[in-house]
């Protein structure tokens, strides 16, 4: 037996009231729980959804919102895969390609102690203005909030900066060394476009996913 939308949003509505607020954790949940209650009424339990549904809260609530490592687990490898994958795709290497281009050229023609301070600061500058832009979207356009995209990012933007760190108090001076900040640097805007493209791709997903259900 299969669940109807309505009984889906109403699993939704409740863990959404339960502070689960990320749209990934919660949808994981969602189709954990639907898929516990439509066992439970395939082997026989004739009684109604929400009969059903509170006694399996009453039993599983705590575990699922307490003990809920599976359900991140699940989201982080999915959004690893798929920012991977997004890195192949032609804006990701346009992006990366372009920047080594940009910034080899201008190494030629700039003061180089310029041009790497300016190169290093780059993608930092990027991450702020997806994150202004994902702070906007989120406080006045309503957008769902994503746990996986959110610890992504913040990952993203220690990494970037612990290497940044260790290159700016290194004693490197050689030409070498420029490239391989060029190279970081481009690999680290190449990959904040495959982050943007993976979490407009995401919106789209659940949205789509969402409708489908509710």
């Amino acid at each position: 037996m299969k669940l109807t939308k309505e009984h889906i949003q109403f699993i939704d509505q409740y863990l959404e009231n339960s502070d689960i607020i990320h749209v990934d954790i919660r949808t994981e949940m969602i189709d954990h729980v639907a898929s516990e209650i439509e066992a439970m009424m395939n082997k026989g339990d004739q009684r109604d959804f929400y009969f059903i549904f509170k006694d399996y809260m009453v039993a599983n609530k705590h575990r699922l919102l307490n003990n809920n490592k599976s359900f991140i687990k699940a989201t982080d490898k999915q959004l690893t895969q798929n920012i991977s994958r997004a890195l192949f795709k032609w804006p990701s290497l346009l992006t990366f390609f372009s920047c080594m281009l940009l910034f080899t050229s201008l190494n030629m023609t700039t003061d180089i102690s310029v041009l790497r301070s300016w190169v290093g600061g780059l993608p930092l500058i990027g991450f702020i203005i997806f994150g202004v832009y994902y702070f906007v979207q989120l406080r006045w356009f309503k957008l769902e909030r994503f746990s996986a995209l959110e610890r992504m990012g913040f990952i993203y933007a220690m990494g970037f900066n612990m290497f940044h760190f260790s290159w700016s108090v290194s004693s490197h001076n050689a030409i070498e060394s420029n490239y391989v900040v060029y190279i970081f640097s481009s690999l680290a805007l190449a990959l904040l476009v495959a982050m943007v493209l993976v979490a407009k791709n995401k919106v789209e997903d659940y949205k789509n996913r969402f409708k489908s259900l509710v």
